[in-house]
């Protein structure tokens, strides 16, 4: 099952094709009713933070109302492998571009401009990464590899190949590079966590950053419509569905999946990322079969 709701396929597919772009886009003027003050939005991060809720956001129709911009998806793996040669479109918000900071701050970009960077627990991210590759990322090739490696493996190694691809994609080494970024004024670090602990809250200091400003009944709609439980069908967050691309929706997962083994694994690949990252070291609690 797809993770992007219905709403945001109309959206994107209205934006992409070429006989129904330039209807869409004067249709979508003449509802305009409040312009972005910025060009462009870049919305950075790393894969398995919530990229598919932030997707879903953006192509909601009362955000493109409120900010006249055009949601622009990077669809590629990114990281070490990202490829990006020109600048956004104008009037456009680049959603989950998977780049580094060296990759940010090379693009061109048109002034005034706003960035946010997505960072998450690498831990959690490991867990995501696994039972998404598992179960239930869209068929790429690169993700078939990975599954088909998984069904190979036993649940511990299938962690540590994980770990290993994750840090092959350049993954880790990109969060390091946002949090040890210089100041910028452009740009702010949002923590998934915060996202986990109250969706809406969340919600509501990215708009004040990126300066969308809602009607309270509007904002409150928006809210609903991506909450964990609407995207999941009906679950509460905390509630897992194995193979959901909205598995579970909480942070800290990791705890109930890293054993000692798997652990010491992290800790080869990644070293003292986790505490240069501001999250707490903590010894695993898990007991994983190695079936």
């Amino acid at each position: 099952m797809s993770a992007k709701p219905l709403r945001t396929k109309l959206i994107e597919f209205c934006g992409r094709q070429p006989l129904v772009r330039p209807f869409w886009r004067a249709a979508r003027a003449f509802l305009v009713v409040e312009r972005s003050p910025f060009v462009n939005i870049y919305h950075c991060c790393t894969q398995k933070t919530a990229s598919q809720w932030f997707r879903a956001v953006f192509s909601d129709p009362v955000i493109i109302r409120h900010t006249g911009l055009d949601p622009e998806p990077y669809v590629a793996l990114g990281l070490r492998y990202a490829k990006l040669d020109g600048p956004l479109p104008p009037n456009t918000v680049g959603i989950h571009l998977y780049i580094d900071h060296p990759t940010y701050a090379a693009l061109p970009k048109a002034e005034p401009y706003r960035s946010f960077f997505v960072l998450r627990d690498p831990r959690d991210l490991v867990v995501s990464w696994y039972f998404s590759a598992r179960y239930s990322h869209a068929r790429q090739p690169v993700v078939l590899e990975m599954r088909a490696e998984l069904e190979r493996l036993n649940t511990r190694d299938g962690f540590k190949f994980i770990i290993d691809k994750v840090a092959e994609f350049g993954t880790f080494e990109a969060q390091l590079s946002w949090i040890e970024a210089p100041p910028d004024p452009h740009l702010r670090i949002f923590r998934y966590e915060d996202l986990a602990a109250d969706n809406a809250a969340f919600l509501g200091r990215l708009l004040d950053w990126l300066e969308v400003r809602l009607a309270p009944a509007e904002f409150e709609a928006l809210a609903r419509r991506n909450s964990f439980e609407r995207l999941s069908h009906g679950r509460r967050q905390g509630e897992e569905a194995t193979r959901s691309h909205y598995r579970k929706g909480v942070a800290g997962d990791w705890k109930n999946h890293f054993d000692a083994e798997i652990m010491a694994h992290f800790r080869a690949v990644t070293g003292d990322l986790v505490s240069r990252l501001g999250y707490a070291e903590e010894e695993p609690g898990a007991t994983v079969g190695a079936h």
